[in-house]
């Protein structure tokens, strides 16, 4: 299975006006952490858990474009096969 793109969350995150520091006391984790997602370390987002992709989207969604979230969500649907 292909990894989950850390590039899309950091275009999110950027977009949305939150710094890597802000987003990450946002979500409970470390900044190092968001580092490591957007930059697709490997082994940090091959574990990206379900539940921190979530709360991503909760504290983004609000500040991003409805294109870009239109486009995230049709990127989760393509990962997960959802037709």
């Amino acid at each position: 299975m292909q990894a989950f793109s850390g590039r899309k969350l950091k275009e999110m995150r950027k977009e949305s006006g939150f710094t890597q520091a802000e987003l990450a006391i946002r979500l409970g984790i470390s900044r190092e952490t968001v580092i490591a997602i957007e930059n697709e370390h490997p082994g940090t987002i091959d574990s990206l858990a379900l539940g921190t992709l979530k709360k991503w989207w909760k504290v983004c969604n609000q500040r991003i474009s409805q294109q870009s979230r239109n486009d995230f969500v049709e990127y989760v649907k393509n990962f997960l096969n959802i037709v």
